[in-house]
């Protein structure tokens, strides 16, 4: 399906990968990459069949915006090299875009965008979006479309506030898994004998009923098991740290639920 939007990419990284393919596959047509690695700059502008640009100064202004798919810390530095008189946005939830000038917005996927997930469908997936003018807001309202995702409006008041939830929910949770899996791993056991409990946490996400499932010693105040918990994560790798954050962990549980 051929889209009439047309926009360029500054960066050439995961993100820029995964949304640049994502748009292209949904017609959108990818006029410019720019790069500061002019390799990965190169393989992806052949996949999305763009152009190279090799100015950023210099990029092309007969387009709709500039994606600026970089690290959150180099957005500011990198937007402003841009032609003044073209658009731009950028796809962090913690960012603000008025840090780019100009004609500016955000568009934010609400999804891990790793490895993992690269070949992914974003259908489905709620994008915020903000732009200090209704021309940009439709342009990017139309790149979710063209995804078949959903939008919400989403200026930096409320996106700061769902980006740290999304912190919780995915960063800081998957941390959690990934101790788990490492118990599992260094004592020789499989790590999918926590898919029931993994697939009840995420149904507890799904249909917002976290706080009320939750289950476990730190709930019931189990002192003796929980001794016996903080016993056997001494025998593992970095068993300080793993004990500290059990213990925090454990006392925040159970303060919370504290009747």
């Amino acid at each position: 399906m051929k889209s009439n939007i047309r926009i360029s990419i500054v960066g050439a990284g995961r993100v820029a990968n995964i949304l640049g393919k994502a748009w292209s596959h949904a017609g959108v047509e990818i006029v410019e990459i720019y790069s500061r690695n002019s390799d990965k700059a190169n393989k992806l502008a052949e996949v999305l069949k763009a152009k190279v640009a090799t100015d950023i100064g210099n990029m092309a202004t007969n387009i709709d915006a500039v994606a600026v798919l970089v690290s959150d810390d180099a957005i500011e530095a990198v937007a402003t090299r841009l032609p003044k008189e073209v658009a731009r946005f950028h796809s962090s939830g913690i960012t603000d875009e008025a840090v780019m000038g100009g004609e500016n917005g955000v568009l934010w996927p609400i999804k891990s965008l790793n490895e993992e997930s690269a070949t992914d469908s974003l259908s489905g997936v709620p994008f915020g979006v903000n732009a200090n003018t209704d021309s940009l807001k439709t342009i990017l309202e139309n790149l979710v479309l063209a995804v078949d995702g959903s939008s919400f409006d989403a200026p930096k008041e409320v996106r700061s506030k769902v980006h740290l939830a999304a912190v919780f929910t995915d960063n800081f949770a998957n941390h959690c898994l990934a101790l788990s899996q490492q118990i599992l791993e260094e004592s020789g056991l499989p790590p999918d004998l926590m898919k029931p409990l993994a697939e009840g946490m995420a149904r507890g996400a799904n249909k917002g009923t976290s706080y009320s499932r939750q289950t476990g010693v730190a709930l019931r105040r189990d002192i003796g098991s929980q001794e016996k918990h903080l016993l056997l994560l001494s025998h593992f790798n970095d068993a300080e740290s793993l004990t500290d954050f059990y213990k925090y962990l454990s006392k925040h549980i159970s303060d919370n639920h504290e009747t």
